[in-house]
């Protein structure tokens, strides 16, 4: 998904002479680190019929990747798992001179910040890469993480849509992992150890003149591609990631949804995109409405996608957009709380929660 701007969204369900902080506490960095806890929070009330209530007997960390891209770590004891979502990390440039994305641009792939991060930053080889859609900022730095070697004594499945299946292996993903790629296309609801994913259909964001970067589907591999364009969407996906004895996760690569798909799910947290949202109608208030107004609530896709994961804090940090926050903000409902999450750092959800 490409970033085009922000707009201020419509709140929802505003109890009329309710104020804004009776609804809701916004945390910046309040849940990060090993051992961190929120401070400050207001107390949510009581969720809703059909999401869990802890207490949770399962750790479970959430580290931002940039863009939409997440790491899972599940703790259990000493022992870690982890999962990751649209691991997107070589930033590279995406406009020509005017400030354009095009279809032409060349791919600029960046191995050396992708292995900067994975040996620095990664908990180790993924059980599961989920990847949402075929864009270069969701799945270009995929099949390099799936050679590293470090990984190559792991299993590491991956879940997309045929498309992207089709994507990786023109990129030249080792055999072996595509052979353990599992394609999805929405309505999966699969059983794993410890945990389950459930795959939702889900939309693409759109510019305020309603169209988008690079739709298409590549039902065969294609030639290797060398352009941005080429990278081209397939169909979009969003992820629940459920813990046994621990919390759900809403997973999205897009600030759009299909509504009809996700409505009564019940995740304890959402990471919600938050870019263009103009030609959408009342993102993302309709979404946290769909799913019952979960307990925290993470902006995501709401940095400039090219300042490098491996530089300065400063500048990182410089590259969110704080409107996109505030927008999340106007549209959570009673008992939400906005978390605005710091690149690379874990994020304790059970301590977020609790």
């Amino acid at each position: 998904m490409m970033p085009e701007g922000n707009v201020s969204s419509t709140p929802s369900n505003r109890n009329r002479g309710e104020t804004m902080s009776d609804r809701r506490t916004t945390l910046v960095g309040s849940v990060t680190g090993p051992s961190a806890a929120v401070t400050g929070a207001v107390p949510s009330a009581p969720p809703p019929a059909g999401r869990r209530r802890g207490p949770f007997s399962v750790g479970v960390r959430l580290r931002w990747l940039g863009v939409s891209g997440w790491e899972i770590v599940i703790h259990r004891g000493r022992h870690r798992r982890s999962i990751l979502f649209d691991p997107y990390l070589s930033r590279m440039p995406f406009t020509d001179a005017q400030g354009v994305t095009e279809h032409g641009i060349p791919l600029r792939l960046d191995p050396e910040a992708v292995e900067a991060v994975a040996s620095r930053h990664l908990t180790g080889a993924p059980e599961l890469i989920l990847v949402s859609h075929g864009h270069f900022d969701h799945v270009a730095d995929v099949p390099q993480l799936l050679a590293r070697a470090e990984w190559q004594q792991s299993r590491v499945r991956v879940l997309c849509d045929t498309t992207v299946s089709n994507l990786l292996a023109a990129m030249g993903t080792p055999r072996r992992r595509l052979a353990d790629a599992v394609v999805v296309g929405g309505g999966e609801h699969l059983q794993f150890d410890g945990y389950t994913v459930e795959v939702f259909r889900s939309l693409h964001s759109r510019r305020p003149d309603y169209g988008y970067f690079a739709p298409g589907h590549r039902l065969v591999p294609p030639p290797p591609p060398s352009v941005l364009g080429e990278l081209v969407e397939g169909n979009t996906l969003a992820y629940q990631v459920s813990v046994e004895g621990g919390p759900s996760i809403l997973l999205m690569g897009a600030s759009n949804f299909a509504e009809r798909e996700i409505t009564g799910i019940r995740p304890d947290v959402a990471a919600v995109p938050m870019t263009t949202t103009a030609a959408v109608h009342r993102y993302p208030g309709r979404l946290l409405s769909a799913v019952g107004n979960p307990r925290m609530l993470i902006p995501c896709h709401h940095d400039d996608m090219v300042t490098p994961l491996t530089g300065p804090a400063g500048p990182l940090r410089a590259s969110v957009s704080e409107p996109s926050v505030r927008d999340l903000e106007s549209a959570a409902g009673p008992g939400s709380r906005v978390v605005a999450p710091r690149h690379l750092e874990a994020m304790d959800l059970v301590a977020a929660l609790t």
